[in-house]
């Protein structure tokens, strides 16, 4: 079956500018705006239809599989289903758009920019991750590294990685390597083994399947958090997107871990081996999702979403403690007519003995010198928070933003807006004196109000103002008030 038909793309129309038209009433030119001549463009398509049956049997697990899949993406099959030769024009055609992309190197630019949403730029076989290359953090304090995988180009169902990083201020080198095994090229699913020996902020909220964007804008929840520890072991894990919307990940992993800072633990030390099992499910329902050769992704980040990790610790694998954590976190957003309003609420409990880098840190990004709070904006942290001060073994706690419906122009094109914030959160550490280091518990609401400026003088920027209230707000104005820039790209 044959199917012909054309496509209005637009039409054109010619002013003639002649002065006399100033002249004419508002009447006369919507009278001649109706009989001016226009000239149309119009895309002519041809579709064809074959091989095709019906009635077919529906099946449930037929629809379980992402929004669009992509099984080839070099036009290698175009010539297979083509019913007609192209003709001299079409082919001429073909050869200069061709042409044109090499010249300017169209593909070259899309393949980047793709990249660079995922965080990673091609190089023939080899992936490399941009957020390797540089960080930084109180306890290392610059951090300058690289990580690299092996992509499909090598092998389709193999793909092994590594990276190394170097810390300035520590002066150690921190490295890594790994290998994903895809039990199929249908869906996002294969087994990883790896090794490590890095270091990380204790008490660091999970971040288990989070994508690139929400983890770069928590990257620099460190940055006045000196309270670090080191990890070194192996883990096994495996992953799988049982739908659409919902992926799930197990793992187990068997880590010696000690602290970077003077601490013990109930008179045990610093140091201890820790055997582990985690599993963490992401659920999102109406993000859009593609399966490309080179592996899912996530084209459209629809909210709501939900993210779940529960880890066991086990003493009968030659482990130093038995101890259950659990954490989630809830993002969603919603449009009124008030304005558009986003929540992230989130939580955490760990029962047993750990460590207190098992435990949970509340977040803080403020220096805690006594001068200006200026920090950049984090995921899940408090602008006004002192680094490093509070450890909780369980908590809750809620970020809120409200987007007034009043948009504006400062200087260029960029449209600004202002948006409301309050961030909460509240805990308990029930055996405070098991962990023999200077910090404190987190017992009562802190909150923190704040007002940000999108597009702050027209550039990529938001500039945020913010001041704590209740509990623990201080007679001091600048020990309460804090200031934050964020990178537009990352978006809520």
């Amino acid at each position: 079956m044959k199917e012909n038909y054309k496509l209005k793309m637009g039409s054109t129309s010619f002013d003639s500018d002649d002065k006399s038209d100033k002249k004419k009433t508002k009447e006369e030119k919507e009278a001649e705006k109706n009989t001016k001549k226009r000239f149309g463009s119009y895309a002519f398509a041809t579709a064809d239809y074959f091989d095709f049956k019906t009635p077919i049997e529906e099946k449930p697990q037929d629809f379980k599989g992402y929004t669009i899949d992509v099984k080839n993406s070099d036009g290698k099959l175009i010539d297979q289903y083509r019913t007609e030769n192209l003709t001299d024009r079409e082919v001429t055609t073909y050869s200069k758009i061709d042409s044109l992309s090499s010249k300017y190197k169209l593909d070259q630019k899309a393949k980047a920019l793709t990249g660079l949403l995922k965080g990673k730029v091609r190089l023939g076989i080899v992936d490399f991750d941009l957020a390797k290359l540089i960080g930084y953090n109180k306890y290392e304090h610059f951090r300058f590294g690289a990580g690299a995988k092996l992509n499909e180009k090598f092998n389709k169902y193999i793909s092994p990685d590594a990276y190394f990083a170097y810390g300035i201020y520590d002066k150690d080198f921190k490295y890594g390597a790994g290998v994903d095994i895809r039990t199929t090229l249908n869906k996002n699913s294969f087994f990883r083994v790896e090794y490590f020996n890095d270091v990380m902020a204790a008490g660091r909220f999970s971040e288990n399947l989070w994508n690139f964007r929400m983890k770069i804008m928590n990257s620099g929840v460190a940055l006045n958090n000196g309270v670090f520890y080191g990890y070194e072991g192996f883990k096994v894990s495996y992953e799988n997107d049982i739908t659409n919307g919902l992926t799930v990940n197990v793992s187990a992993k068997k880590t010696q871990e000690e602290s970077k800072f003077a601490y013990n633990f109930k008179g045990l030390g610093s140091q201890f081996d820790i055997a582990s099992s985690t599993i963490t499910l992401k659920y999102s329902p109406n993000s859009k999702n593609i399966m490309t050769p080179t592996g899912k992704y996530t084209y459209e980040q629809n909210l709501p979403e939900l993210y779940l990790n529960y880890e066991q610790g086990f003493k009968t694998l030659d482990g130093d403690f038995n101890f259950s954590r659990f954490d989630a976190l809830f993002v969603h957003n919603f449009k009124t007519k008030l304005g558009v309003t986003g929540v992230r609420a989130y939580g955490g409990i760990i029962t047993g003995d750990a460590p207190i880098w098992k435990n949970f840190t509340m977040n803080g990004l403020g220096n805690g010198h006594g001068g200006l709070n200026f920090n950049l904006t984090s995921y899940l942290g408090f602008a006004t928070m002192e680094g490093g001060k509070y450890y909780n073994d369980k908590f809750v706690g809620a970020y809120l933003t409200h987007r007034l419906p009043w948009y504006f122009k400062s200087f260029g094109k960029n449209v600004s807006s202002f948006d409301f914030i309050y961030r909460g959160t509240i805990g308990d550490m029930k055996n405070k004196e098991f962990h023999q280091f200077e910090f404190e518990k987190l017992d009562h609401l802190y909150n923190e109000l704040g007002l940000e400026w999108n597009n702050f003088l027209s550039s990529q920027f938001n500039l945020g103002f913010f001041y704590r209230v209740g509990h623990y707000n201080t007679p001091k104005f600048k020990d309460n008030f804090a200031i934050q820039f964020k990178l537009k790209l990352l978006g809520f």
